[in-house]
């Protein structure tokens, strides 16, 4: 019985020892501080929105024009007078609701623009201008579009003589190196459906009506931002 008594003593002792043990190493854990890893920042905080450039009214109407700065071709056409004006402000609009960036006011670039030309003779490339602009306002990155066509439909939701017509495109540019970040363009006649059954989505989502210019080129925005990059 003493014996007995004393391999429960024995046991009672280790458990003891095992579960002391236990509550030392997990002190001491609690004591070791794992810094946390730090949100990895891309350096991009200061952005600046210029406002669309009209090219229609630059080359001149149903003409193939090449944008001067990714290349892609685009047809010309009419351009409405307060095309600039409103898809500037709303890109201006989503990218805020999207972003954190701090945008620089795009009404600071036309006097650092004027600036830079008087002091350059040479004959600059439009992405040499960006640049040179966007480092004279300490911005790391710009938005610019061009806007080729801003046609509205001719008629009503229920019946057209002529659609809605609108192309436009988007940079986005590193002015460090002047690299290309991001390009998104749009570029829509609006057609009946008979026309093209693969478009049903887009025809839906329109509620089957003929859509104003301002309309189609909201939601052709809306869809090209997309793909912005999580910079």
């Amino acid at each position: 019985m003493i014996q007995k008594i004393h391999h429960d003593n024995m046991r009672s002792l280790v458990g003891i020892g095992i579960i002391t043990l236990i509550l030392l190493l997990s002190a001491c854990k609690s004591d070791v501080i794992i810094p946390e890893t730090p949100a990895v920042k891309s350096g991009i905080e200061k952005l600046l929105i210029l406002p669309f450039k009209d090219l229609s009214t630059l080359y001149g109407k149903n003409v193939n024009v090449r944008c001067p700065l990714c290349g892609n071709v685009f047809s010309t056409g009419d351009v409405e007078t307060f095309a600039v004006d409103v898809l500037t402000d709303r890109l201006i609009s989503i990218i805020k609701s999207r972003k954190d960036f701090e945008l620089i006011p795009s009404g600071q670039a036309q006097g650092a623009m004027s600036l830079l030309l008087a002091e350059d003779k040479k004959e600059l490339s439009e992405r040499d201008i960006l640049v040179k602009i966007g480092r004279a306002l300490y911005a790391d990155t710009i938005l610019v579009g061009h806007v080729y066509r801003f046609k509205d439909r001719v008629g009503t939701r229920y019946s057209v003589d002529s659609p809605a017509s609108v192309a436009f495109d988007i940079h986005l540019i590193d002015v460090s190196n002047g690299s290309m970040l991001w390009v998104g363009h749009f570029d829509e006649t609006q057609r009946p459906l008979s026309e093209n059954l693969f478009n049903i989505g887009t025809f839906l989502r329109r509620k089957g009506s003929w859509i104003t210019a301002e309309e189609m080129a909201f939601s052709g925005l809306e869809d090209v931002l997309q793909t912005f990059p999580e910079l």
